[in-house]
C-alpha cells in the first residue's frame, strides 16, 4: 500500500482507521523528503539531525504576477528576459512601498526581480546580481583600453574606475565611457609604466 493523504477519514472510527494509519506511518519517512541527485528535495528527511527543516523548495513558475492579499509579501517565479536568455527567476512583491512623507502620491507594489541565473567568479570579470534586475560587474586592470561585460547587459547604467598607483605624487587620472552597443566601457587614463585599475560597472541584465 501507498501513503493515503485523505485518512483518516472524518466519518470512520477509530477501530476501522488504525490499520490505514499505521500504513501511512509506516511511509511517511520515506516520501517525506525526496533526495534527486544528490539534491533534497522539500524537506530533510526524519531521523536527520535536521529533520524536518526545510531543504531544496520546489515552487511552480506563474505566467502573471499573483496579486498581494492583505498585508503578505508574495515570493514567486517567474520568467525574466535578459539580454541574452530567458530564465524562470525569483520575484517579491509587497504590500505597499513607503516613500518619504513628502510625497503625495500612491505607491504602487510592483515586482521585483531578486535573482539571476549565474554569478561570475572565475575571473577577471567577476559579477553577481542585485534586486531589482541589475548585474555588478567588478574586476582589475594593468592596461587602459575596452572592457568587455559577460553576460552582456541590456544596458550598462554606469562604469567607474579607481587608481591604484600614483603618478609625480598625485593618483593617476581616469575617466571611463560606456559603448554605444552597451557591450563594455573604455578605460582613459594617463598613467604610464606599471598601474593597476579597480573598476566596477552596474547595469540592466
Amino acid at each position: 500500500m501507498s501513503y493515503n493523504p485523505l485518512i483518516p477519514e472524518p466519518t470512520e472510527s477509530p477501530y476501522t482507521s488504525a490499520s490505514p494509519i499505521q500504513v501511512n506511518f509506516a511511509q511517511f519517512a520515506s516520501i517525506f523528503s525526496n533526495p534527486l541527485g544528490g539534491v533534497t528535495y522539500n524537506h530533510v528527511a526524519l531521523n536527520n539531525p535536521n529533520q524536518g527543516k526545510h531543504a531544496a523548495v520546489l515552487m511552480q513558475n506563474q505566467s502573471v504576477d499573483p496579486p498581494v492579499i492583505n498585508t503578505l509579501d508574495v515570493i514567486y517565479p517567474k520568467n525574466a528576459t535578459s539580454k541574452v536568455s530567458t530564465e524562470p527567476q525569483l520575484f517579491l512583491k509587497i504590500p505597499e512601498f513607503l516613500p518619504i512623507p513628502q510625497d503625495g502620491n500612491k505607491p504602487g507594489n510592483l515586482p521585483m526581480q531578486l535573482t539571476y541565473n549565474s554569478v561570475g567568479t572565475a575571473g577577471p570579470i567577476y559579477y553577481s546580481f542585485l534586486p531589482g534586475g541589475y548585474l555588478l560587474y567588478f574586476g582589475s586592470v594593468t592596461a587602459l583600453g575596452f572592457i568587455t561585460l559577460s553576460p552582456v547587459p541590456t544596458t550598462i547604467l554606469m562604469a567607474i574606475a579607481i587608481p591604484n598607483n600614483i603618478t609625480a605624487g598625485l593618483p593617476n587620472t581616469v575617466s571611463t565611457e560606456i559603448a554605444a552597443n552597451n557591450t563594455g566601457f573604455t578605460i582613459y587614463s594617463n598613467a604610464v609604466g606599471v598601474f593597476s585599475f579597480t573598476w566596477m560597472a552596474v547595469a540592466v541584465a
